[in-house]
C-alpha cells in the first residue's frame, strides 16, 4: 500500500482499477525545407487552419455541445485566428524554413513554454488551451485519425498531461476518474472536469511509472490523496463511505426546491460565484437565485488580444438572458500588472497585490475601463445587472468610478442606445479601510459584497497563497469579524443590502456565524449551493442570540469557543 498526495480537482471518493494512459506523442521530422517548398507547407497550413475553423464552429453551432464547451472552443478559435501567432508561423517556415508541422510544433511549444513560466497561475494555466489547439492542428497536418478510446467504468486514468479536449474525450467514452501529474484548479480542463461530474485530482508526486495498470486505487479527493493497492479494511471503510455520500446527495436533492430559510424564518439568499458564462446550467440546476459575483477578469486572461466593447457586451447579454430575470452582479475586472503582462506594457511591481490592482488598474487605463462599462450597460437592458467595483479603500475610489459610468450613460444616451438607466453600483468590502469608510460608503453605494479572501489577507498581513505563513491566515481572526461586523452595521443604517461572497460564504463551518451576524445573502459555488442550504435550514433563534452577545473584541480562543457551539449545535447535515 502506498499514499500520494495531490490538489483535488473535483469530486468525492471513487474506488476503481489504475488505467496509465499516454497521450498522443506526434512524430514531427525535423529538416530544412527547401525555399521552393514555402508556397506549399504554407498553403497546406491554412488549409488545416480552416478545417479546424470549420470543425470548431460546427461544435458551436451544435446544439448538443454545453455552454461550458462553448466557451473553451470559442477560446481555442481566438487561439487559431490570432494575427500574432499567424505570423509566428508564417515566419517558421518562410523564414526558417521549416515544413508546416515543424512550424506548428516549435511555434506553440515557445508559446506554451512562456505561459508555463509566468509567475501568475491564472496566466501559467492557459498553457492547456494553446496545447489543445497545436495537437489538433498536427492531428489535421499529420492526417492522423481521433483515437479510438475506451474505458471500462471502474478505471481511474493515469495520465502526465491533460486538455480540455481530453476531458470531454474522457467524459464522452464513459471514464468517471482520472489522476493528472501537471494541472490546476483554475484550468478549462479543471473546470470542464467538475462540470461533467468526473473525479480528478493532480498528483504531486511523479508517480506513474511506479504505477501497473490493474492495481486497485482510492481517489479520495476529500483528504486530497491517491491510496494505491489499499488494505481490504481500507476499501471496505471507503465502500461505506461511498455510501454515506450517496445518501448526503440525495439529502442535498431533496432541499432543490426549498427556500434557504432558518428555522425561525430569516430568509437567506444563496447566489452563485462564476467565471465563465458556462456555469450557468450549474447555477439554475442547482436554484440558485441569481449570480453575486461574476469575475470578469477571465475574459482577458485566456488571450492574447483585448475583448472588445462588441464581444464583451454579447458575454453579459448570454448571462442575463440565461438568468430569466434573476440578478447578476458583474464585477469590474480586478487586474494587476502581472496578469495583463501580454496585453498591456506595464511596469514590473515589487508586490502586485499592493499594487495598481482592481480599480487602480481600471483609473489608470479609462479606455480599457470604458469599453466595459460602456459592454455591461448596453446589455442591461437584457436582465437585471448590478455593477460592483473591486479594490476600494474609500469614498473618493466609488466617486472616481462611478463618474466614469456617468460618462459612458452619456455617451450611450447621445448614440440613442439603450440601457438600465437606474442600474445599482456597489463595491466590494475587501481592504481594512474600505470596512472602516464603511458609514460613508453606504450614503454613496447601492449595495456591499464583502470579499473575505483578501479582506483577511490585508488585516493580517498575510499572503494567502503563502504555506509559510498558512497558519496565520485565520478567517475568524477577532479583528477580521470587527470588519466585518461594522460593515453589517453601516449597510443596516443605510439601508442597503450586503453580502458576502469570499470563501467564507462557502465554508459550511461560518456560515452560522455569518448568519448570526446579520448576513443575508452568500455568494457561493453553484456546486456548494445545496450544502449551504442544508445548514442555513438548521439555525434558530439561539444562534441570534448567541452571537449578538458575543463580544468579538476578544481572545481568538473565545471565537474559536463560539465556531465549536455553532459547529455542534448547526452544522448536522441528516437525511
Amino acid at each position: 500500500m502506498a499514499i500520494y498526495q495531490g490538489l483535488a480537482i473535483s469530486g468525492n471518493i471513487f474506488i476503481g482499477k489504475v488505467r496509465i494512459f499516454k497521450p498522443h506523442a506526434y512524430q514531427i521530422i525535423h529538416k530544412t525545407i527547401n525555399s521552393s517548398e514555402v508556397q506549399s507547407e504554407t498553403s497546406k497550413l491554412k488549409k488545416c487552419i480552416k478545417l479546424l475553423e470549420t470543425e470548431i464552429s460546427e461544435f458551436l453551432h451544435d446544439k448538443k455541445t454545453s455552454q461550458l464547451d462553448k466557451d473553451v472552443l470559442e477560446t481555442h478559435l481566438m487561439i487559431l485566428t490570432d494575427i500574432e501567432i499567424a505570423q509566428l508561423l508564417d515566419k517558421a517556415i518562410s523564414l526558417d524554413l521549416m515544413s508546416a508541422p515543424q512550424a506548428v510544433y516549435t511555434s506553440f511549444e515557445e508559446i506554451i513554454s512562456n505561459f508555463e513560466k509566468m509567475d501568475n497561475n491564472y496566466m501559467a494555466q492557459r498553457a492547456d488551451d494553446y496545447k489543445d489547439v497545436s495537437h489538433r492542428l498536427l492531428r489535421l497536418l499529420l492526417g492522423n485519425k481521433e483515437e479510438d478510446i475506451s474505458f471500462e467504468p471502474d478505471e481511474i486514468v493515469f495520465t502526465s498531461e491533460i486538455t480540455p479536449s481530453l476531458v470531454s474525450q474522457f467524459a464522452q467514452n464513459g471514464l468517471m476518474a482520472y489522476c493528472v501529474e501537471r494541472g490546476s484548479y483554475i484550468s478549462h480542463s479543471s473546470i470542464l472536469t467538475r462540470a461533467m461530474g468526473l473525479t480528478a485530482l493532480v498528483i504531486k508526486d511523479n508517480i506513474i511509472s511506479s504505477l501497473t495498470n490493474g492495481d486497485t486505487a482510492i481517489l479520495d479527493s476529500e483528504k486530497n490523496c491517491i491510496i494505491i493497492n489499499p488494505e481490504p479494511v481500507q476499501i471496505s471503510e471507503y465502500k461505506n463511505k461511498q455510501l454515506s455520500l450517496l445518501e448526503r446527495e440525495k439529502f442535498f436533492k431533496s432541499l432543490l426546491s426549498l427556500p434557504a430559510n432558518t428555522l425561525n424564518k430569516v430568509s437567506i439568499s444563496i447566489k452563485a460565484n462564476i467565471e465563465y458564462s458556462g456555469e450557468l446550467e450549474n447555477v439554475t440546476a442547482n436554484n440558485c437565485e441569481g449570480i453575486g459575483l461574476f469575475r470578469t477578469e477571465f475574459l482577458y486572461l485566456n488571450r492574447q488580444t483585448l475583448p472588445d466593447e462588441e464581444e464583451q457586451t454579447k458575454v453579459y447579454s448570454d448571462i442575463l438572458k440565461g438568468l430569466h430575470g434573476l440578478p447578476a452582479t458583474i464585477r469590474t475586472f480586478d487586474l494587476g500588472g502581472d496578469k495583463l503582462s501580454l496585453l498591456i506594457p506595464t511596469q514590473k511591481e515589487e508586490n502586485p497585490y499592493l499594487g495598481s490592482r482592481g480599480i487602480r488598474f481600471s483609473m489608470q487605463y479609462p479606455d480599457i475601463f470604458k469599453t466595459q462599462i460602456r459592454a455591461i450597460l448596453k446589455a442591461s437592458i437584457h436582465g437585471k445587472a448590478n455593477i460592483m467595483f473591486p479594490m476600494i479603500i474609500g469614498v473618493e475610489d466609488f466617486r472616481q468610478a462611478k463618474a466614469v459610468v456617468l460618462e459612458c450613460r452619456n455617451e450611450l444616451l447621445n448614440d440613442g442606445i439603450e440601457f438600465d438607466h437606474n442600474i445599482p453600483l456597489g463595491v466590494m468590502i475587501e481592504t481594512p479601510s474600505a470596512a472602516l469608510c464603511s458609514d460613508q460608503l453606504a450614503k454613496e453605494c447601492d449595495f456591499f459584497s464583502l470579499g473575505t479572501n483578501d479582506l483577511v489577507q490585508y488585516t493580517l498581513a498575510t499572503d494567502r497563497n503563502n504555506d509559510n505563513v498558512k497558519p496565520y491566515y485565520i478567517q475568524h481572526h477577532p479583528a477580521v469579524l470587527m470588519l466585518i461586523q461594522e460593515t453589517i452595521n453601516s449597510a443596516r443604517r443605510a439601508e442597503i443590502p450586503v453580502s458576502v461572497c469570499g470563501e467564507m460564504a462557502s465554508n459550511l463551518m461560518y456560515v452560522p456565524l455569518l448568519i448570526g451576524m446579520g448576513i443575508t445573502e452568500l455568494s457561493v459555488s453553484p456546486l456548494q449551493t445545496l450544502p449551504v442550504k442544508a445548514i442555513i435550514r438548521n439555525c434558530d433563534k439561539h444562534l441570534f442570540k448567541l452571537i449578538d452577545e458575543f463580544d468579538f473584541n476578544t481572545h481568538l480562543v473565545n471565537i474559536d469557543y463560539l465556531l465549536e457551539v455553532t459547529l455542534k449545535h448547526y452544522y448536522t447535515i441528516q437525511s
